[in-house]
């Protein structure tokens, strides 16, 4: 039987190739459920072998299609050296593809891959036979296949769009997007063949203590020689930026005799994606184990860079703040979103604040039960994240790697290329859709579940829209004898919202507080008194933060240029400023 078959779907290569295509496209299947699904441990990118197995079901498809055409009784196969030369294309994306994502230890996509090495086979087997025995026809005469095919067939549609339509939109999908996958699977084993992982994986225990994941912490002048009873400096990055780019911050905290450590959240930098649906809270927790696990016994100094001053702000209230000696707020606002549409009185988000505003307070402080979640807007929020999740979704097509390209003044100068691999890997939009967690505002919810009464009053007060808790009042107490000086030595508190005397240090750019629309080249009237009511507002809410958070707060402005950067200080100063701004903290704290 196989021998009068051995040149059909029925031959042993066509049944192999007909359990592939059930094989990828339950494959198929599967990754985009497993992609989609909440409530589980993520150690890559699912969506890269769902496009793996994409085109693995076409390509599947297509080597039973020449295979059927091949001495069918039916049917001839159009255009044989174009599907050999396809044939030999795919092999080779085959292979490139394998190579790359098994040099980054990423067997999956490395398995799938290589598994389309046999039908591309198969495609350039079978049309090379079909092209031979077209030759051989027209040696004994036979007529040309062409005219045959035609008057057996007619101008039905179905024939015309399957020998004609399919060859042609099958090559033209499995080459766009195997060239787009080949791209970022090259790129990817060059990056990781260029730049090392420069600091430690730490194991991290989730999910009730059932699921393990790594976190990247990355130490400068830290080893067995620093003093334990020294404190160290722990930095939190700005959302979607990796350890990188605190790099030169924490290096030049190192050169003023501190160590400091970045920890990568879940999903950037060398850090695995973790537990998603992600939750805030199991973040500062995991954050906290891993200082431990590191271990890092030192007292520390929170040092939070935009949203990273508000993780570092929940890690006081949801994990061991005994061990945090000082806080430094860099830019940092407790929803960037919220404050914004305040300045600009926008309706829809106010509403929703009057209710934030209305909640009660429960007699212990703490924050009621009642709050409601708070939004800036649904809507956008809503759009904001299914970009992250398009994003994701297309990551390992290589369609992002154009972007977040620009970084003027990026310092260390050296480690920009390593910096920039972060932004285009699989995982990166991922790791931003992730914490974004489909409202811009789940980190900042997570906080407020944290207010107090004292801090309540004085920003009610204050007709101030958004709420924070002041720090724990035993911050450090683990650290007493730490040589840590007083922010501001025995001068009266600000306020008294707050009961804690840690020292914290807040800093901002003063171009977000420079209401001259010149100088921020803007020219429309409207747009210029949008921003000067975004200006104050931003300026009021470093100053809450100063009046709220402790009794022994600085707040400082980060204003002109310095030999470093050689321009007026912007938002990037964490990254153009490095060495000046490690400096300045470490006198902050003690130098005094």
């Amino acid at each position: 039987m196989w021998y009068f078959r051995k040149h059909t779907v029925f031959s042993v290569p066509g049944l192999l190739l007909v359990a592939m295509a059930v094989m990828y496209g339950i494959g198929f299947l599967a990754y985009i459920g497993v992609a989609v699904k909440r409530g589980r441990i993520v150690h890559s990118n699912d969506f890269t072998y769902m496009w793996i197995d994409l085109i693995g079901l076409i390509l599947t498809l297509q080597a039973l299609f020449v295979i059927s055409a091949y001495r069918a009784t039916s049917r001839y196969l159009y255009w044989t050296v174009p599907w050999m030369v396809y044939g030999v294309l795919m092999a080779a994306f085959s292979l490139c593809i394998t190579g790359g994502y098994g040099s980054v230890g990423s067997a999956p996509g490395a398995v799938w891959a290589i598994l389309w090495c046999f039908p591309a086979v198969a495609i350039v087997v079978y049309s090379w036979k079909a092209r031979r025995g077209y030759m051989v026809d027209r040696i004994m005469g036979i007529p040309e296949y062409r005219p045959r095919l035609a008057d057996s067939r007619g101008v039905t549609l179905f024939y015309v769009v399957l020998d004609k339509g399919f060859p042609w939109a099958g090559w033209a999908v499995c080459l766009f997007f195997g060239l787009l996958l080949v791209i970022q699977a090259l790129c990817l084993a060059a990056d990781n063949n260029q730049y090392k992982m420069p600091g430690t994986l730490v194991p991290i225990q989730t999910n009730g203590g059932e699921s393990w994941y790594d976190l990247h912490v990355w130490c400068h002048g830290y080893d067995s020689k620093y003093d334990q009873s020294k404190p160290m400096f722990l930095m939190l990055t700005e959302f979607g930026m990796p350890s990188t780019s605190m790099e030169g911050l924490a290096q030049g905290v190192a050169d003023n005799g501190y160590a400091a450590c970045i920890v990568d959240r879940p999903g950037y930098g060398w850090s695995e994606p973790g537990f998603w649906d992600q939750n805030p809270l199991d973040v500062v927790k995991s954050i906290n184990q891993a200082l431990t696990k590191y271990p890092i016994n030192n007292p520390v100094i929170l040092v939070g860079w935009g949203e990273g001053g508000v993780w570092a702000q929940l890690y006081m209230q949801a994990a061991d703040y005994t061990r945090v000696v000082g806080v430094v707020l860099l830019d940092t606002v407790p929803n960037h979103e919220i404050l914004q549409t305040f300045a600009l009185n926008r309706t829809t988000t106010l509403q929703n604040l009057r209710q934030f505003r209305s909640a009660e307070v429960s007699s212990d402080g703490s924050a009621s039960s009642k709050i409601p979640e708070v939004h800036f807007d649904q809507s956008l929020e809503s759009s904001i994240s299914r970009g992250y999740s398009n994003w994701r979704a297309v990551s390992p097509l290589a369609l992002h790697r154009t972007r977040n390209g620009a970084w003027p003044g990026f310092k260390p100068q050296d480690s920009l290329g390593m910096h920039k691999s972060l932004f285009r890997n699989n995982l990166y939009y991922q790791a931003k859709y992730f914490e974004y967690g489909g409202s811009g505002s789940k980190l900042y919810q997570s906080l407020l579940d944290y207010s107090t009464a004292s801090t309540e009053a004085i920003l009610t007060y204050h007709h101030w829209p958004l709420r924070w808790p002041a720090l724990q009042e035993l911050s450090g107490s683990a650290f007493s004898s730490s040589s840590l000086s007083r922010r501001d030595g025995d001068s009266v508190p600000t306020s008294p919202a707050s009961n804690s005397k840690l020292p914290v240090v807040i800093i901002a750019s003063g171009k977000q507080f420079n209401s001259d629309c010149k100088a921020q080249g803007i020219s429309s009237t409207e747009d210029c008194t949008k921003w000067q009511a975004f200006a104050w507002f931003y300026y009021r809410q470093q100053v809450e933060y100063q009046q709220t958070l402790s009794q022994n707060a600085a707040f400082l402005m980060c204003t002109g240029s310095v030999a470093e950067d050689n321009k007026d200080c912007d938002v990037d100063f964490v990254w153009s400023r490095p060495t000046w701004l490690a400096s300045a903290l470490v006198g902050q704290f003690f130098d005094q």
